[in-house]
């Protein structure tokens, strides 16, 4: 998969949206990921993994903010779940790796997802 592809496959458990990334966040990709993210958060919470994403661009993580923004403002969380070296330590960089809310684990991604914002 090259740096102009994304898939994203999203699927419902209860009421938490499960969406799975594979490939790029970059400036191909980002306006289609914050459109399929814009759509789950309006519905409820959301889980995103990034296990699968292989690189993120300036763009990208533009977009993670701008959807970090969009979670603040509907008040249905969105939890970040699997995220590689490449995408920790781009955050880091930036200095907003602590902006996000970050799950260990499939498990308690959806405990945090459930529960209401305040």
């Amino acid at each position: 998969m090259s740096l102009q592809e994304i898939e994203v496959q999203v699927e419902k458990i209860d009421n938490i949206f499960v969406m799975r990334l594979e490939g790029s966040i970059s400036s191909f990709t980002y306006k289609k990921f914050i459109e399929e993210v814009r759509k789950c958060n309006r519905k409820g919470g959301l889980i995103i993994d990034m296990e699968e994403v292989t690189a993120i661009s300036s763009m990208g993580i533009a977009a993670l903010k701008e959807i970090s923004d969009m979670s603040y403002k509907s008040g249905n969380k969105i939890i970040f779940l699997n995220l590689s070296m490449n995408v920790k330590q781009s955050l880091q960089m930036v200095g907003l790796s602590k902006v996000f809310n970050v799950a260990p684990n499939e498990e308690l991604a959806m405990k945090m997802a459930s529960k209401p914002s305040r």
